[in-house]
């Protein structure tokens, strides 16, 4: 690897991903003021978080917003079928913010600390780069 970039540490990573929320968010927002239920909005908001990925390999070579505001790239060129594989594989994890079993939160915090956290140390990537053929994103050594 070139030695003026590094893979991109967890708390970078946290910080790509409520990004990308952000925007998926931002897009729900017109979709909260009609009337569809609590579930409704919960499948729209996913299918948003999943066209912003879509948007982002077609148009953008799949550097998300999260991406382009911390100045991170991958570290390599994927092809498509591991983008669209990265892309279902995220939108799934990004799912577990919004349904639980027990408790609010429950099947993220699993997500968090018993699939990605250990995957993260164990691969430096993401569970879902990991399973897309070990995709990571890289920053400049030069950025903060």
């Amino acid at each position: 690897m070139n030695t003026a970039f590094r893979e991109t540490n967890i708390l970078e990573k946290l910080f790509t991903s409520l990004v990308n929320i952000g925007v998926a968010f931002v897009m729900l927002l017109p979709f909260l003021w009609l009337n569809f239920s609590t579930l409704e909005l919960k499948w729209i908001f996913i299918g948003l978080f999943w066209l912003e990925n879509l948007i982002s390999i077609l148009f953008f070579n799949y550097r998300l917003p999260g991406m382009a505001l911390q100045n991170t790239h991958w570290k390599q060129t994927y092809s498509k079928p591991h983008q669209l594989l990265h892309a279902l594989l995220y939108t799934a994890s990004f799912a577990t913010l919004l349904f639980w079993i027990w408790f609010p939160g429950d099947l993220l915090l699993l997500n968090l600390v018993l699939l990605q956290l250990p995957c993260l140390l164990l691969t430096k990537t993401t569970l879902h780069g990991w399973l897309s053929g070990g995709m990571v994103d890289v920053k400049s050594r030069l950025s903060p």
